[in-house]
């Protein structure tokens, strides 16, 4: 599973806004489909603009005897390097992509198998737990916490990965996110 797509996943998550129902298990049955996901952030809109995204890395704990013994020596400095890392990114929303948010940016890897336990997104609240599993790099369990406004989100975020290539490690890290006006060219699309 690849730890950038889930971040990636979680900075776009929060730039919604709206007050879609809360209960994303629709028909209470007790599981949480892709269905009932994007039932539940159809009617969310994301503010058109220019959008200042910031990714903290609090802490990557790593299992290093999960690791292959040819990693070891290299993979857990490199981790141990991405803690305190704040990455600060601008993007800009079009209006097209404001207009029909992906209730994708939920779902995690394309070719993972994903369930939720969770799913809140409403009312300045999100509350959300998948698990996912993807056959060629391992199983993950991504959750995020935290608020927004139409101008502006917060949110704590946890990845549990098991079975992956870089062994069994947990990455916890912030996000926050600011409206910042019209788009000037300049930033990411």
């Amino acid at each position: 599973m690849r730890t950038s797509i889930f971040l990636a996943v979680s900075v776009l998550a929060l730039t919604a806004c709206g007050d879609a129902p809360t209960d994303a298990d629709a028909d209470g049955d007790g599981t949480i489909t892709q269905e009932e996901v994007e039932a539940a952030v159809a009617d969310a809109s994301i503010k058109p603009g220019q959008w200042e995204n910031t990714v903290e890395f609090i802490d990557i704990e790593i299992d290093e005897e999960s690791l292959p013994e040819e990693m070891r020596a290299f993979i857990g400095p490199a981790l141990e390097g991405m803690k305190g890392q704040v990455n600060t990114m601008l993007t800009c929303v079009t209006p097209e992509q404001a207009a029909e948010p992906q209730a994708e940016m939920f779902a995690g890897n394309e070719d993972a198998s994903c369930d939720y336990q969770k799913f809140t997104f409403s009312g300045g609240t999100i509350d959300m737990q998948m698990s996912c599993n993807d056959p060629g790099s391992g199983n993950a369990t991504i959750t995020n916490t935290g608020t927004y406004t139409d101008e502006s989100y917060e949110m704590q975020m946890s990845i549990a990965m098991e079975g992956s290539e870089m062994g069994n490690m947990t990455i916890t890290a912030s996000n926050k996110g600011e409206f910042k006006g019209e788009c000037t060219g300049e930033e990411i699309r």
